[in-house]
């Protein structure tokens, strides 16, 4: 692994983000380019400035060194031509000035002068001095031991003196300072501002593309696989504007979002239709179908004078007769509950209807091992009593179909309550040890026409409607159906809206042997 596995890898970032990060990088840098110009400006400012007193004093210095010091007696009114006179008494020179005197390299004189009485260099500044190579008429600024930053001249006054004159950088390095620390605080604030005023404008200027992402957001929770969908949500017309990026936008969702309103309204037609005609023709075949099985009934009375081939023939008929007859009756039934129709909603006792439900199965499957748990409560749900009764024979009997006698299969119903104590769900689930459910099974298991594979032993032939009944079933009560399934067994779990329990006296009585029934 590299060293940048290490680190965690951020998501990208929107595009606000991107756009303020670019401004305030590109004012960054041309705050920073201003503020060093500045500062640059200055500093060349003040060492001109500092330059034209230094070339004023070396002058100064010079022409003393002329009339005082030079070997050659200078006729002077009211000066001994022989006096030497030392440099702390030249005048002329202002405070922070420094005047040396250097013969072959080694410094003779020298003065410093401030406010009070100059004074000789120490030595120091001496030792630093005599170590420096000058050159005549150059200047470089020199770091003075006790006299710190200064700007100093060379002069070559003759073949053996040379003088030297400096001037204190205190005040121009204190002003470049001050005006660093001005730029600074100004660039730092102008950045600041320059940030929040861009979050600013650009939060503004995406508002229209944040209200067409909102848009985008109502149409996917919006339930557009099932049932007879009018997609009305558009973006609103001032974002449809084609004059503005955003506006482009909008305007080409709007256009998708009325392909895809159109492509429903074609879907939701065929469907209906679809639906109409299996409604229509499961109407149409029961009466045949009745007809046939009558018949094959009818004539299977005589059959000690019918052949052998001529009763198998009729049993057979009649056989399959009723299978068709069944098929065609969940096709019908399926039909009508996509229609919200062949509902007779009352209030239901989940727990006697379970109870019931898991007699019959009992009675219908002796070899398998019935077991159920329900509150020793009523628990009250708003349906259909023949349809959930159904939801529950149909999950029982595939679990009767789809496994092995001797298998144990248990329905336990619970309660879900609120924060407050109210009972507000009712949750079966029906748990079996059988062989378990294909994989590749479970996500369509509740589609119409799906059948276990290999996977589950089957000894009764199986139309594949009976869960998606369930499914459909529960759908037109607003509850909630799922599956788990493994090696170890299979568990099928539904959930529906419960309304509250009535007084126990009104309960009806459980038939089923105690042996099998815990009531808790």
């Amino acid at each position: 692994m590299t060293w940048l596995g290490r680190f965690p890898r951020r998501g990208p970032w929107s595009l606000q983000r991107k756009l303020v990060a670019a401004l305030t990088t590109v004012i960054a840098v041309v705050l920073l380019v201003v503020g060093v110009v500045c500062v640059v400006t200055l500093r060349t400012s003040v060492t001109t400035v500092v330059d034209k007193q230094l070339t004023g004093s070396m002058a100064a210095f010079s022409h003393s060194v002329d009339k005082y010091r030079d070997g050659t007696p200078v006729a002077v009114p009211g000066v001994d031509p022989n006096d030497v006179k030392p440099l702390t008494e030249f005048g002329g020179q202002a405070p922070g000035t420094v005047i040396v005197l250097l013969n072959d390299g080694v410094v003779t004189d020298s003065a410093v002068f401030s406010d009070s009485e100059p004074a000789p260099l120490n030595s120091d500044a001496i030792s630093q001095i005599e170590g420096s190579e000058w050159t005549s008429g150059e200047r470089q600024d020199f770091d003075v031991a006790g006299l710190g930053d200064m700007r100093m001249e060379s002069l070559a006054h003759d073949e053996n003196l040379t003088l030297v004159a400096g001037l204190s950088l205190a005040a121009a390095n204190e002003a470049v300072v001050r005006e660093s620390m001005v730029v600074s605080i100004l660039s730092l604030a102008a950045l600041v501002t320059t940030v929040i005023s861009t979050v600013l404008v650009v939060r503004f200027a995406f508002r229209p593309l944040s209200r067409v992402v909102t848009t985008a957001k109502k149409v996917t929770d919006l339930p557009l696989g099932t049932g007879d969908v009018a997609l009305s949500v558009r973006v609103a017309e001032p974002d449809t504007d084609p004059r503005t990026e955003v506006g482009k936008v909008g305007e080409a969702l709007n256009h998708l979002l009325s392909h895809v309103d159109d492509a429903l309204a074609v879907r939701v037609a065929a469907d209906r239709r679809m639906k109409q005609f299996v409604t229509d023709a499961s109407h149409e075949l029961r009466t045949p179908l009745a007809a046939i099985q009558g018949y094959a009934e009818l004539t299977r009375q005589d059959s000690d004078q019918l052949p052998e081939m001529t009763e198998y023939a009729l049993a057979r008929i009649e056989s399959e007769a009723k299978r068709m007859g069944k098929l065609v009756a969940d096709l019908l039934l399926l039909a009508r509950l996509d229609e919200g129709q062949d509902l007779h909603t009352s209030c239901v006792d989940l727990a006697d209807l379970v109870v019931n439900a898991v007699n019959d199965a009992r009675v219908s499957a002796p070899l398998h091992r019935w077991a159920v748990h329900v509150p020793e409560s009523a628990v009250m749900v708003s349906g259909d009593s023949e349809r959930l009764h159904q939801l529950v024979a149909n999950i029982l009997s595939n679990a009767r179909v789809h496994t092995p006698p001797g298998t144990a299969v248990l329905s336990a119903l619970t309660t879900v309550t609120d924060d407050r104590g109210r009972v507000t769900a009712a949750e079966l689930t029906i748990t079996d040890n059988g062989p378990g459910i294909a994989p590749d099974l479970l996500n369509n298991l509740f589609q119409r026409f799906v059948r276990g594979d290999k996977a589950r032993s089957r000894e009764n032939d199986s139309t594949g409607l009976g869960l998606a009944i369930v499914s459909s079933i529960v759908d037109a009560h607003d509850g909630e159906v799922s599956v788990d399934s493994s090696a170890e067994g299979t568990v099928f779990h539904v959930r529906l809206p419960a309304i509250g329990s009535p007084d126990t006296a009104t309960v009806a009585h459980r038939r089923l042997p105690t042996s099998s029934v815990t009531r808790r």
